[in-house]
């Protein structure tokens, strides 16, 4: 593996994935390398979050089981067949995920409660429509996308190319049509998620994989939720030359000048990091005269106004971290058209074609900061921030109001012993504890279904 590289000092891994200057050796997940740093932070965030996933489930299952049964025949045989189907999804998450090597699954409040670091855009579960689109149902749009990328890229690449690099591939198969498309030698598909990485892996070899869907918006009760098997299209063949890697789209484990060609797509709006790191990492990828692709959504979620980029912006940030634009533009393209949907989504895509002129010394990598040293490693004390000092105090008040529901007292009661506590005077606490509880009775019900009491 000599192409690879340590993401931590960038120096050379060798076959068993090793870094002898860090003396750290990085696993693999089946045939992936998993190459984040501190991987075995990494490898525990993903655990948590699979386990998180699968208590969700747990919870699904138990919600198609109401105490009351529903009144409606119809309805009653669609919870049925989602908790047979719920329960097949666990298992293939558990099959497919096998590599992760995921221990007992424990409660979904302790998940909760630790805060598993989970963001909206990252849960192991996330981008399932995206995998169906990939590999089952999307051939209409994804021979739309691959025709659109191939005119743009016509203008710069004239022939074949010979490495090539998507970060933020997903489950891979814009990543095997365009390596296909372009006849390129080598192509790397770069995805932080194991279960896109292991599925795209696995079907581009050949595969089939078992996956159910769950369409948001289902056309009727039997199509709440489908067995579906993914593969590759009719006709097409497995694809060698194509290798996945679970990492850090920021902290690619690749040397710099690597790449002929860099493709992002769909990842800008949805990093946490902000654009130009991006771009900074792209450069330091190419090679002097490479090329970026960049294609998909410019719905940046941040709530920094400053950094949720329109298209112009982005192509003057190209230009003042010295990319060449050669083309970009807008186009109207289906997106996960599921046909067992009522949801159907037309998105305005933004595609740029810029050229790096290099060298990459005119803009060395820069790398997003590493963890405090005390959240790294286990035997470091936990400084007492000041951040961390709100929140304890909040925490505690929570804890104690929370200790005072106990199936006797009423709000005036509560009220009574803040008061008493010296928390708060009892005709604000009255009026606290009622929007307090109100908030935390919506979200029970959210939580358990409609079992809760209401008298």
């Amino acid at each position: 593996m000599v192409f690879l590289v340590c993401p931590e000092c960038d120096k050379p891994l060798d076959e068993a994935l090793t870094c002898n200057a860090c003396k750290v050796s990085y696993p693999r997940l089946g045939r992936i390398p998993f190459l984040y740093t501190e991987p075995d932070t990494a490898l525990l965030d993903w655990r948590n979050r699979l386990n998180m996933a699968m208590a969700n489930l747990e919870e699904q299952i138990r919600l198609t089981q109401p105490k009351q049964p529903p009144d409606l025949v119809s309805t009653r045989k669609r919870l049925q067949h989602l908790q047979a189907a719920y329960q097949d999804h666990a298992h293939e998450l558990r099959t497919i995920l096998e590599p992760l090597q995921v221990g007992q699954v424990r409660a979904r409040e302790t998940y909760l409660a630790l805060k598993t670091r989970l963001s909206s855009h990252h849960g192991i579960s996330t981008y399932s429509q995206n995998i169906l689109r990939d590999w089952h149902w999307g051939d209409v749009e994804n021979t739309q996308v691959i025709a659109h990328l191939g005119d743009v890229l016509k203008p710069v690449i004239k022939t074949s190319v010979k490495r090539m690099l998507v970060l933020g591939c997903g489950a891979g198969r814009l990543a095997y049509d365009l390596h296909q498309h372009l006849n390129c030698e080598t192509t790397w598909a770069l995805d932080t998620n194991p279960l896109l990485c292991l599925i795209g892996d696995a079907v581009t070899r050949g595969e089939k994989v078992a996956f159910t869907e769950f369409p948001i918006a289902p056309l009727n009760s039997e199509l709440a939720a489908i067995s579906r098997v993914l593969s590759l299209p009719q006709g097409r063949e497995k694809e060698p030359g194509l290798k996945f890697v679970c990492a850090d789209a920021l902290r690619p484990p690749f040397r710099v000048s690597s790449f002929d060609l860099v493709v992002t797509p769909w990842l800008v709006d949805v990093l946490d990091a902000g654009v130009n790191t991006l771009m900074e990492t792209v450069a330091s990828l190419l090679k002097p005269g490479g090329i970026w692709l960049n294609h998909g959504s410019m719905a940046f979620q941040g709530t920094d106004p400053g950094q949720r980029l329109t298209s112009e912006e982005f192509s003057e940030l190209s230009q003042q971290l010295k990319f060449e634009i050669v083309s970009c533009g807008d186009i109207e393209l289906p997106y996960l058209q599921s046909p067992a949907s009522r949801n159907r989504r037309v998105e305005m895509t933004y595609t740029q074609v810029a050229r790096w002129p290099g060298p990459v010394s005119q803009l060395p990598r820069i790398k997003p900061q590493n963890f405090p040293q005390w959240l790294v490693a286990d035997n470091h004390p936990v400084p007492l921030e000041p951040g961390f000092q709100q929140q304890i105090t909040t925490t505690r008040i929570h804890s104690f109001i929370m200790s005072l529901i106990d199936g006797r007292r009423s709000i005036k009661d509560m009220a009574a012993v803040m008061e008493q506590q010296k928390l708060m005077p009892a005709d604000q606490a009255q009026i606290a504890l009622r929007q307090f509880l109100t908030t935390m009775y919506e979200e029970a019900v959210r939580f358990s279904g409609n079992n809760i009491d209401p008298q």
